[in-house]
């Protein structure tokens, strides 16, 4: 086993770990603006 090939595997999954959750972050945020979204198309179309 190569000392740099672990450490490599090691800061790959951390890596992996960090865009995942960035991935979550962002699918967040997008959900919540198009939850926003649609209840504003909502009450536009209520009010009609």
């Amino acid at each position: 086993e190569c000392p740099a090939v672990q450490m490599e595997g090691l800061d790959y999954d951390r890596l992996k770990q960090d865009i995942l959750d960035e991935m979550r972050k962002e699918l967040t945020k997008l959900k919540e603006e198009l939850i926003d979204a649609i209840r504003q198309e909502l009450s536009k179309s209520n009010t009609a």
